[in-house]
């Protein structure tokens, strides 16, 4: 006779059997969860201690990982793009990739090259000259040609371009579309409306803000003033939606910062606007230091002032804020107007900007790192003079543009 070999125990017969079983059961079954719980607890442990520790890691040198010598002519700038970087001169403006291998390239012919980017649109413009180049992702866009010297520009994502010019005696607006169509003008003079000083698009390029210096019984005064030329706007005389009167105070910059906020820098702090369609005003800092330097990122605004609080009625709420003495503070607000971020330094920087989300600051053949949350993550100098830093793609990666080669390094 076949042996049966039996797969799957019976549970034995009778009540006091049916319990015994169960309770094996159940013991199995907690078992088997608490062995879950405690390794997923271990491997949360981990994870977040290993995010503690980046966070909180700090460097003291740095290995050069690829390095690419090349040439640049005298004056040459570099900017941010796209995941890349923007070399531009006199003689011309070439988008290179980490390699330093070109992905475009234009020549022209400019006395002063000035650069506006949003996004993956960049303009170059001859600042006092009458040329404009407007270029995407894949290379030139559009090329503009002004009769009337430029002052400034201001591009957005897709590639709606807003021109100051200067006459004699006039100054004048004009936008723009892709394809080098003008999509309006604005006229301005001292007497009407005041002198333009700054102008942003929105990123979505159908808001304008401009900031004007108007003389109102003597005294000099600033007038911000919002246009809209979306369908929104043809509801207004020359399409102006909104604008706010600041009586003794002048504000030289305003910029967007996406599609619905925008920054003007005062000389008494920042003001904050906000609104998709109609621009208006949400908050105020009030700065007691002088403004040394202002820089952008695509959601906050860092300011630099020298001495000591350089803010009124504010407190960072943030792990990383420094009560560290330093010669100058380091202020980060969000677009709410809120301080995120305070910080000290020494260093007697001349350049200030985001890179991705990191601070960086640097001189000739100095740089201070500082991460999101204030933690200076590197301080170090360099054996040949710098042109530019910015965050690279992978960990602890950096990208140091010197005149002669750029190199890719890694810190440690």
């Amino acid at each position: 006779m076949a042996k049966i070999t039996q797969l799957y125990q019976t549970p034995p017969h009778g009540d006091s059997g049916m319990d015994e079983y169960k309770k094996k059961l159940f013991r199995h079954r907690a078992g088997l969860g608490a062995r879950f719980i405690i390794c997923a607890a271990v491997l949360l442990a981990v994870i977040l201690g290993f995010f503690i520790w980046s966070r909180n890691r700090t460097y003291t040198g740095y290995e050069v990982v690829s390095s690419v010598e090349h040439s640049t002519t005298l004056n040459t700038q570099y900017a941010e793009y796209n995941g890349q970087l923007l070399r531009y001169s006199r003689d011309g403006i070439t988008c290179v990739n980490s390699r330093n291998e070109a992905v475009w390239s234009q020549t022209y012919n400019m006395q002063s090259p000035i650069l506006d980017i949003c996004g993956s649109t960049a303009a170059v413009a001859d600042q006092q000259g009458n040329e404009v180049y407007v270029f995407d992702s894949q290379g030139l866009l559009t090329q503009i040609t002004t009769l009337l010297p430029i002052q400034q520009i201001s591009v957005s994502s897709q590639g709606v371009t807003a021109v100051l010019l200067n006459d004699s005696s006039v100054s004048w607006i004009y936008l723009y579309d892709s394809e080098g169509n003008m999509l309006a003008e604005s006229r301005c003079s001292l007497d009407e409306t005041g002198q333009p000083l700054s102008i942003s698009l929105s990123s979505d390029g159908t808001k304008l803000a401009v900031s004007y210096l108007q003389i109102q019984d003597g005294v000099a005064a600033s007038c911000i003033v919002f246009y809209n030329f979306s369908s929104v706007g043809a509801n207004f005389v020359d399409k102006i939606v909104s604008s706010q009167i600041y009586t003794e105070t002048l504000i030289p910059r305003v910029k967007y910062l996406g599609s619905s906020v925008c920054a003007a820098v005062s000389d008494q702090g920042l003001i904050f606007y906000e609104g998709a369609e109609i621009p208006e005003e949400t908050v105020t800092v009030n700065v007691e230091e002088d403004i040394l330097s202002v820089f952008f990122g695509t959601d906050k605004v860092g300011i630099i002032t020298e001495g000591s609080s350089g803010t009124e009625g504010e407190t960072a709420d943030t792990d990383g804020a420094s009560e560290a003495a330093g010669r100058y503070q380091i202020s980060i607000y969000d677009t709410n107007g809120k301080l995120t971020l305070t910080e000290r330094t020494d260093l007697k920087y001349t350049q200030a900007k985001f890179s991705q989300n990191m601070l960086i600051l640097y001189n000739d053949t100095e740089c201070e790192i500082y991460s999101a949350q204030g933690v200076l993550k590197y301080a170090g100098t360099f054996d040949t003079a710098i042109s530019d830093i910015c965050k690279g793609a992978g960990w602890g990666r950096y990208i140091v543009v010197f005149s002669d080669r750029t190199d890719t390094i890694r810190l440690k």
